[in-house]
């Protein structure tokens, strides 16, 4: 049966403000009328006051009243049409609200704005049968209006239809180079605007005005200091934020019959987030369902749909996959088509598409590109709540599939990054927290998915240890030990390593009991799986020596590097990178027994190895150097030594950063040879330069830290600045300033 049409026959203006079409807000619950005699004419009214948008209603109601069309933009459930609703109110003009989601609601909705213009019902009805043009008719009458208007074109995701079959840039279409234009869409890329409006970005509210959105809506549910972690953990996201207070406003009407497990307040909704997410950013049935665009589940479905018609049809799954990376920056090198190509939904992927979609979803508010880590390295964000959302679309075995596809691909990127290129170090700090991401493995994932999170878990702590993350990579090789099963021999050994580079990372920051711990249940178990003389085996031997020197058994520790350097030479050879790196430390046992000749002789003949085959600047070449000029300043060459350090600080500084670990070690050391030079005020610049940031760095507990402190109140000492000495040292060693290992 044919829909009954229902046409306006007055003309003229009734009232000061009319809508016409049907509305679909962003956030506000609005009952959907298809009959005829129950559509409102006003728009939507706001239900709460709206938190946060002060300046960018202030700005856009200016731009209006200049003459400036104006497009809000984002994703859904931003708060476009609040914002839209909010600016009208401000505006005070005689408002025509059009719901623009679909090509039928626009135009029916433009036919009664033609009508409230002025225009006859005779010149309307042929004009939208097709006897005339009826956007020209539309602009023709708007303006001859003598009043001041605004036109609201909500919900226009999709923007061709404003050009009414032609480019927008034409201006021939619904949408035209005049004043009094607000639109709200998902679409924010400027090219569909044809250069025709004002673009405005909808952002998330910051924290304070997210906490007073959810007080607005559940008053009695907590504290302002509870609604703003709510307001933190849901990411300022104003549709998240508001189901969230209607979600505990509902539940508080609620009968609590035995039974009913549901969060009442801001705290226990923030709990219920991390391990019920789909079931409490629902509402609790109730006789009012939620509009389409009005659910976290459904909103960004509209945006996706919208792509797929455009010709995305990979932008849904490509959503879906990133939501199962980390809640981090992603970066862009991570999304390799050779191995997206590998899962049937992105089969021929190319990197021109791949481009193709990701600006596609940018477009759509869905993802946001990101330079703040440098052109080198371009990232894309999630949103949060977009994210963990779109983790739980799906049915389990696509979730599970997303999930290993996501391992796969930070995997393969672990792989192709150098772990002792400084150059890489940039790189890897993104791909961390994506590492740490791969074990949360779905339940009845293939062995080989297994053996792709051990490998790169694995790799991901030997960065750490390079790189000196050691508390991050002390909580991931911890959490990987924990949770991956030893299934098959491959896990079972990448485990192994995993464990060894815990031990070193304990060893380094003085924790030698644990340390040793975890380096006697590798040292137990690694010669059943890789055999006794393993280039591995003898890593881990290393490791073990390098406790020894740590609890001052010098003897035993340089017989034992001693040992795995014969063993790794007659392996591998005199010239390879292990071989060098345990006589770099059998110099370093020698150094510590005080046979500073040996020592020297031994880190010469290894540096110039190094040089041949790493290259000069190799970082392992710059740690030679730098432990060199050490036994130079124990020799007394303190002249040789303050000139290796300096370039050796200039490399640093130049390689590492101002506040690299490494950096602040060789600054420390050249303090200690300027002091040794008696040049007390320059030593002291220097210690002052690497506290201001070692408890950052290291932290307060940490060795170096604790070193640097001690040497700075020595050198102060020296001077006689004994104030300053109480204040670095702190009120606990104030009666005591030298420290006993000093005396």
């Amino acid at each position: 049966m044919q829909e009954p049409t229902v046409r306006n026959e007055v003309s003229g203006n009734v009232g000061a403000a009319v809508q016409a079409g049907h509305i679909h807000g962003d956030v506000h619950i609005h009952a959907s009328t298809t009959g005829p005699g129950l559509g409102s004419l006003a728009p939507p009214a706001l239900t709460h006051d709206v938190r946060g948008r002060d300046d960018l209603v202030a700005q856009v109601v200016e731009e209006l009243r200049a003459g400036q069309s104006c497009v809000l933009h984002g994703a859904g459930g931003y708060g476009k049409t609040t914002v839209a609703q909010r600016v009208a109110a401000e505006l005070g003009a005689e408002t025509w609200w059009v719901d623009a989601s679909s090509e039928r609601s626009l135009h029916d909705g433009l036919r009664e704005v033609a009508l409230r213009a002025g225009a006859s019902p005779q010149e309307v009805r042929e004009a939208w049968e097709g006897r005339g043009h009826a956007p020209d008719l539309l602009w023709r009458q708007l303006a001859r209006t003598g009043s001041r208007w605004l036109l609201v074109l909500d919900n226009a995701d999709d923007v061709r239809v404003l050009g009414a079959g032609r480019p927008i840039a034409e201006q021939t279409g619904w949408l035209r180079a005049t004043s009094g234009v607000l639109i709200t869409s998902r679409d924010g890329n400027p090219q569909s605007w044809g250069g025709l409006v004002r673009l405005h970005a909808i952002e998330t509210l910051p924290v304070a005005d997210g906490a007073q959105m959810l007080l607005d809506r559940a008053p009695d549910a907590g504290s302002a200091e509870s609604a703003g972690e709510l307001a933190q953990r849901l990411a300022g996201l104003p549709l998240a934020l508001h189901l969230a207070g209607q979600y505990l406003a509902v539940v508080a009407t609620m009968p609590q019959v035995p039974g009913l497990d549901l969060p009442v307040d801001f705290a226990s909704y923030r709990a219920a987030l991390d391990d019920r997410w789909p079931e409490v950013t629902e509402l609790p049935e109730t006789p009012y369902p939620l509009a389409e665009r009005e659910t976290l589940h459904r909103t960004w479905e509209l945006s996706l749909d919208l792509l797929a018609e455009r010709g995305y049809p990979t932008a849904r799954p490509l959503l879906r996959l990133l939501s199962h990376f980390a809640d981090a920056p992603i970066p862009l090198e991570v999304l390799r088509t050779e191995v997206l190509a590998m899962s049937p939904v992105f089969a021929g992927m190319t990197a021109v598409h791949l481009a193709a979609v990701i600006k596609a979803l940018a477009g759509a508010g869905l993802v946001a590109s990101d330079s703040s880590y440098g052109a080198e390295n371009p990232v894309l964000r999630l949103h949060p709540v977009v994210r963990e959302t779109n983790r739980y679309l799906g049915c389990p075995q696509a979730r599970a599939n997303s999930a290993a596809h996501s391992i796969a691909l930070v995997s393969a990127a672990a792989a192709n990054l150098e772990v002792t290129d400084p150059g890489t170090w940039p790189r890897w700090r993104l791909l961390l927290p994506h590492c740490a991401s791969t074990l949360d493995v779905p339940d009845g994932v293939r062995d080989a998915v297994l053996v792709l999170v051990a490998l790169t878990c694995e790799r991901a702590t030997r960065f750490c240890v390079t790189d000196g993350l050691v508390l991050h990579g002390i909580d991931l090789a911890r959490t990987a030990l924990s949770r991956l099963p030893e299934t098959g021999s491959e896990v079972r050994g990448t485990l192994l390593g995993t464990r060894n580079n815990l031990a070193a990372m304990l060893l380094s920051r003085g924790d030698l009991a644990a340390a040793e711990e975890e380096f006697r249940i590798a040292l137990e178990s690694v010669p059943a799986v890789f055999g006794a003389d393993d280039v591995r085996t003898l890593g881990m031997r290393h490791n073990m020596a390098d406790l020894l020197r740590a609890r001052g058994d010098l003897e035993r520790a340089e017989a034992e590097f001693r040992a795995v350097a014969e063993l790794a030479a007659e392996a591998l050879g005199a010239t390879d990178s292990t071989t060098l790196s345990m006589r770099h430390s059998l110099a370093g046992a020698l150094r510590a027994r005080g046979r500073l000749a040996e020592a020297e002789a031994e880190y010469r003949e290894v540096l110039e190895l190094r040089r041949r085959t790493l290259g000069a600047e190799h970082i392992l070449t710059m740690t030679t150097r730098s432990e060199l000029a050490g036994v130079l300043r124990a020799s007394g060459e303190l002249e040789v030594a303050e000139a290796e350090l300096r370039e050796l600080l200039d490399w640093a500084v130049d390689t590492l950063g101002d506040d690299h670990h490494r950096t602040l070690i060789t600054r420390s050391n050249l303090a200690g040879v300027l002091a040794d030079r008696g040049e007390l005020e320059r030593a002291e610049s220097e210690l002052l330069a690497v506290l201001a940031v070692a408890d950052r760095v290291w932290g307060v507990d940490h060795p170096y830290f604790l070193d640097v402190r001690g040497q700075l109140a020595l050198v102060l000492l020296e001077q006689g600045k004994l104030v300053e000495v109480e204040a670095v040292l702190g009120e606990e060693h104030a009666a005591d300033p030298i420290p006993p290992e000093a005396r």
